[in-house]
């Protein structure tokens, strides 16, 4: 875990150095008001959903796994394995198609995928080796990452998406300073 907050802390660093000196290639600032007032909204619903799954998987996972000995499958581990990673994905693409140029959604999901994929298959590896037959059952059943259609379909809203409001704090923090980054940014463009 070390190493995967050193890289994004390296690479949240780069991020920064190359804004500050190419923001004008990087900035989606000259987009029409208008387009750019629309893509913004569709943005805003993506972060909140985003903020959503990742507000509920943390906090169901806490209830139904107190002492980390319990493989959960249900509530949002019930339409995707990995819900909160599904989460930041939501996210960071929303954050993106916010503020940045449509080429940039490419190099985030490199970034993203050399990432979070090692990672992911770290986990499932060690899940794997502790609960054995429950977990290969489990990853018969749900899909790594993207839920599939019929179970989006088929499933009720509050089976998966229930957010308790102690879940909110321990990911209110971090939707404040996103929300604060696009609207100062989406201020200064409008006053350019």
């Amino acid at each position: 875990m070390k190493t995967r907050i050193g890289i994004q802390g390296f690479l949240i660093f780069i991020s920064v150095f190359i804004l500050a000196f190419f923001w004008r290639f990087i900035f989606a600032w000259d987009r029409p008001k208008l387009l750019d007032l629309l893509i913004t909204l569709c943005a805003i619903a993506l972060i909140i959903f985003g903020y959503a799954l990742r507000i509920a998987a943390r906090g169901f996972k806490a209830q139904e796994n107190p002492d980390g000995n319990t493989l959960v499958t249900t509530g949002p581990y019930l339409l995707t394995r990995n819900p909160m990673y599904l989460g930041t994905l939501c996210i960071g693409l929303g954050v993106i198609t916010a503020l940045f140029r449509w080429w940039v959604i490419p190099v985030f999901l490199a970034v993203y995928l050399a990432i979070y994929i090692p990672q992911i298959n770290r986990e499932e590896k060690v899940l794997a080796e502790r609960f054995s037959e429950r977990f290969d059952w489990y990853c018969r059943k749900v899909p790594k990452f993207f839920p599939a259609l019929g179970t989006l379909l088929s499933t009720s809203p509050e089976q998966y998406c229930m957010i308790k409001s102690g879940w909110i704090k321990k990911e209110l923090s971090s939707f404040l300073y996103t929300s604060i980054f696009i609207i100062a940014l989406k201020v200064w463009f409008y006053l350019k």
